[in-house]
């Protein structure tokens, strides 16, 4: 591998983490490069246009170059192409009904489904719409939706079923766990007898892009171990999340950890 493109990567993670500027000493400090080393990579960058130093600055700044790269890099992405081959080995491994869904108009809209084997389960077609905040893929969405969202969704609250949530305040409760547990579930909110789990897709930035769900009768996925099937869904999002090229940032670091231990010895 190559390490001098691994330490550059390094260095623009470095500038993103700072949220603003920082100096070449910050930086050789925080990469675990020389001084050195660090100045002629930034020198690179800025050459290239994805660094720059303000006037009268000795610090270093991020331009827009890598937005630019990342809008045309997101606006490429294809999620429901990507995410097939994860939601047939998903819904092979729970025999139930799996789906795929983005955040559309407050909404869970499902653009993806995997039906499971059983006679009895849950039928989802694809482009139908559930209540973000009593369907499983929904909660996992807006659990990650800006506070004006939430409230925006609180206003069309209906209770379908006793245990569809009653209130905002109620519903931004149930947010906070699942943004804590990684995972939502909804137990008969929108249709009594159905028990469903799901993940929110993110993007690093942590913008939403969609979400993985599985939901089945109740009684048969609790007979079938609930925890088997939270692992899974959590499984699955990250999956997808890594075959989005979501997981370079840990590779990155990982590579550079290597190189110093190999430089080291």
């Amino acid at each position: 591998m190559e390490t001098t493109v691994v330490k550059g990567l390094k260095v623009l993670e470095n500038l993103v983490a700072g949220n603003g500027s920082r100096s070449l000493t910050e930086i050789a400090s925080q990469c675990g490069i020389s001084k050195s080393n660090a100045h002629r990579l930034l020198g690179t960058l800025e050459a290239c246009g994805y660094v720059r130093r303000p006037d009268d600055s000795r610090n270093y700044e991020l331009t827009l170059r890598l937005w630019e790269l990342g809008q045309r890099v997101f606006s490429q992405l294809d999620l429901r192409g990507i995410a097939v081959p994860f939601l047939r080995s998903f819904a092979a491994e729970t025999e139930e009904t799996v789906h795929l869904s983005i955040f559309d108009n407050n909404q869970a809209l499902y653009i993806d489904k995997v039906d499971g084997v059983h006679a009895v389960r849950t039928y989802v077609s694809i482009g139908d719409r559930a209540p973000a905040y009593c369907s499983a893929t929904g909660k996992a969405m807006l659990a990650w939706m800006p506070d004006e969202v939430v409230q925006a969704v609180g206003k069309t609250i209906q209770h379908f079923t006793p245990q569809t949530v009653a209130t905002t305040d109620a519903l931004r409760a149930q947010l906070h766990e699942i943004r804590e547990k990684g995972y939502s579930m909804t137990s008969g909110e929108w249709r009594e007898g159905v028990l469903g789990f799901a993940t929110a897709i993110k993007s690093p930035s942590g913008r939403v892009l969609g979400a993985i769900g599985v939901a089945g009768p109740e009684d048969r996925v609790r007979q079938n171990n609930v925890d088997r099937f939270i692992a899974a869904v959590i499984r699955t999002g990250h999956d997808i999340e890594e075959a989005l090229g979501f997981g370079s940032e840990t590779a990155v670091s990982a590579d550079i950890a290597a190189s110093r231990k190999s430089t080291a010895k």
